[in-house]
């Protein structure tokens, strides 16, 4: 039986208008490769966008669109989520965003009563990184709303409420986890970006490589007491000894002129580290919130869980330097962290669905398998937490989507693990 809509629900023709007139506009002028512009503002086109990746993100919200007009949603959901993750790596938040606001006026007409808070708190959390000129207004689980305001951070701030997970509303903490004092902080949890006393640093014409990926490199060996020549070995390997060093004393120099901070990069006995009371760095800040998820007492309450579940998802953006061309020396942090952010998202979830919450549970792995789309730790936690609502089929289809999704970026096949997981399935 279809539930009673949503008190919100006189709005949707508004909202729905608004959503297709901001998709329409995005459609036309990204096919003439222009930036989008609507009445009221403007939305600032990004040149780094990955093309490929951005055409695959337009098609699929077209196709889902038409899905949803047809009365097909779940085709439309699957279509939207599989774009997901292509376009976080094509570092395109334009399109993600509309995505995203497509996914959740679908999710809201819906016949199931699902939590939405952390898709509004992505919503949110788009358009206060970018400084989009739409924002998006969230009260009491209320549909999508497009409003003309302010581009700059502080504007959003209204739309904190404080409240909590379970009230519907989403309180976004802007810079909660910000070390106080640091003037320099540093993203390296999916796109990389630098900010000196809040404001990025100007690179001038052609942007500084080497200085970048020399701090880049000090952040994925640790950050501290890196010995100079394994920097060397990673950053020039057909170096010569002499030649190496000298072009790592260069890029140092360089870099700590781009910073414009003295002593944010401290050198002592041939070893470089990055000083922390100077410099806030993601990574870092992701790892210590995983500490207090490892450390948690048994049974721990609710809100507990829901404010360490946040603090996790405001911090992880996506795999480290995910947006960033591969190198040797970052594959060992950005797979150690993606495993740091699976595991304590699945055990935030897990307490959430044993502490009788198993919405609040599903809505946490949907919203980590966005982030990272290859891990089956999650898809797992997703299968078993599905089942246990008796949802066996939405638990199949995650299944099926793992195992394509490792077929097709990987070449591989899904563990033992979720191999017996999904045999359960079936034979129950």
């Amino acid at each position: 039986m279809r539930t009673q809509p949503h008190p919100a629900a006189s709005r949707a023709p508004r909202v729905a208008a608004a959503i297709g007139a901001f998709n329409d506009a995005l459609i036309a002028r990204r096919a003439r490769g222009e930036a989008v512009s609507l009445p009221g503002g403007g939305w600032r086109g990004d040149g780094a966008v990955d093309v490929a990746r951005r055409d695959l993100g337009l098609e699929a919200l077209c196709r889902a669109q038409v899905l949803a007009l047809v009365g097909r949603p779940d085709a439309a959901l699957e279509r939207l989520e599989e774009a997901l993750g292509q376009l976080r790596e094509a570092r395109d938040d334009t399109l993600l965003l509309s995505i995203q606001m497509a996914r959740l006026q679908i999710l809201e007409q819906g016949p199931r009563r699902i939590d939405l808070t952390v898709l509004r708190r992505d919503i949110l959390e788009i358009a206060q990184r970018r400084g989009f000129l739409g924002a998006v207004a969230v009260d009491g689980g209320s549909a999508v709303a497009l409003a003309s305001v302010s581009g700059d951070a502080e504007r959003l701030a209204p739309l904190d409420t404080g409240a909590s997970v379970r009230s519907g509303s989403v309180a976004v903490e802007p810079c909660a986890e910000v070390e106080p004092g640091a003037p320099i902080r540093i993203r390296t949890l999916g796109a990389f970006g630098v900010l000196v006393h809040g404001r990025p640093f100007a690179c001038g014409r052609k942007a500084p490589h080497k200085p970048l990926a020399l701090l880049q490199a000090l952040i994925a060996l640790g950050g501290r007491n890196v010995a100079a020549t394994v920097l060397v070995d990673a950053l020039w390997p057909d170096a010569d000894g002499g030649c190496g060093r000298r072009a790592l004393d260069v890029a140092l120099l360089r870099l700590r002129r781009l910073l414009g901070v003295e002593d944010a990069i401290l050198v002592s006995g041939g070893r470089l580290s990055i000083n922390h009371e100077l410099c806030w760095v993601d990574a870092w800040a992701f790892e210590r919130a995983v500490d207090a998820v490892e450390t948690l007492v048994p049974e721990p309450s609710a809100e507990r869980l829901r404010s360490l579940a946040s603090t996790l998802l405001s911090l992880y953006h996506g795999r480290f330097l995910g947006a960033e061309e591969d190198r040797p020396w970052m594959m060992p942090a950005r797979d150690r962290l993606a495993a740091k952010f699976a595991r304590a998202l699945a055990s935030c979830a897990r307490a959430l669905c044993a502490a009788g919450t198993p919405g609040e549970a599903e809505a946490l792995y949907r919203r980590g398998l966005e982030l990272d789309n290859l891990s089956e730790a999650l898809y797992r936690g997703l299968m078993d937490c599905c089942a246990e609502q008796g949802h066996r089929a939405e638990a199949i289809n995650a299944y099926r989507r793992c195992r394509d999704l490792l077929s097709i970026v990987l070449n591989t096949r899904p563990s033992q693990e979720t191999e017996s997981l999904y045999r359960r399935l079936i034979t129950v």
